[in-house]
């Protein structure tokens, strides 16, 4: 293609997004009760304002779930969830509360296999969560379930022996965190990722930083066959920080604008004629 060319076709992209969002997918939250050892509901509601603010244009739809909104696999937040699991979009749905409410994966542990949020992500759509252990458990109604424990996210993921346990937690940013996630500084967490138990799976993880050799948060997997991305940001037990110190909501922000978009887990809105799909990364190389 010349150079003119190209620079029409771009020019004609652009004038499209100006008209409509960025993303032909769809983004949701589930902010319902959290934990309130890892995060209060202030915060919750707070950090996921500031997410919405900030990321709404960039969707097709942006929906937020609460309390009421998660119980049980014909829920709104259920619906929402298998509605796009074979859209054929790579959707993202984001758990600013940090808990596993019974609409995407029943406690304790009733669906090891083949539950909501599981065939979503093996459709190759996107999970965040923050605050609390992935899976580990719901507090759907302001109650705490019986616990899924460690086996909610080995379950969701496919990985016997899967565990985010307290162990090395001085987190220092990496080349990767200092490139994708600039609010993103050093921090002690408690929930950090082992980075050695994803090896031998169909996961490809990538941290932004690290403890010591095998211990990480923030950090993202991919799974290298179906597609699906699961991260984990800043799973630290931080009830009621001066709002000028939170930075989870700004680091989850980051990771979609900056990380998704350059590694093309989202995909542009433009199909004039139904054929038309490239990634912002592909765009930008080119």
């Amino acid at each position: 293609m010349s150079r003119r060319l190209w620079c029409g076709v771009c020019l004609s992209i652009a004038s499209l997004l100006i008209s409509t969002s960025l993303w032909a997918v769809d983004l949701a939250f589930y902010a319902g009760p959290p934990n309130t050892g890892w995060i209060i509901p202030g915060d919750v509601t707070r950090e996921t304002d500031q997410m919405v603010a900030a990321l709404k244009g960039m969707f097709d739809t942006t929906t937020v779930f609460g309390d009421g909104d998660e119980v049980g696999e014909n829920s709104k937040l259920a619906k929402w969830t298998k509605d796009r699991t074979k859209d054929g979009k790579k959707d993202v749905l984001i758990l600013s509360c940090g808990t596993m409410p019974s609409g995407l994966y029943p406690f304790p542990n009733k669906q090891p296999d083949g539950s909501i949020i599981e065939e979503y992500l093996d459709n190759g759509n996107t999970v965040i969560n923050i605050a609390d252990w992935f899976g580990y458990m719901s507090y759907e109604g302001g109650v705490r379930s019986p616990d899924n424990g460690a086996a909610g996210a080995a379950n969701i993921m496919d990985i016997p022996g899967l565990s985010f346990g307290s162990r090395c937690n001085a987190q220092v940013v990496n080349a990767a965190g200092k490139k994708y996630l600039p609010s993103l500084k050093d921090y002690t967490n408690d929930r950090p990722w082992h980075v050695e138990q994803f090896k031998g799976t169909d996961w490809v993880v990538t941290t932004f930083a690290d403890c010591g050799a095998n211990d990480a948060d923030p950090a993202v997997a991919v799974n290298s066959k179906t597609g699906g991305v699961v991260a984990c940001l800043i799973q630290k037990a931080w009830p009621g920080p001066d709002p000028k110190a939170d930075n989870r909501g700004e680091v989850v922000i980051e990771f979609v604008k900056n990380w998704l978009t350059e590694q093309g887990h989202l995909v542009l809105a433009v199909e004039p004629r139904g054929k038309l799909s490239t990634t912002w990364g592909a765009m930008r190389t080119r």
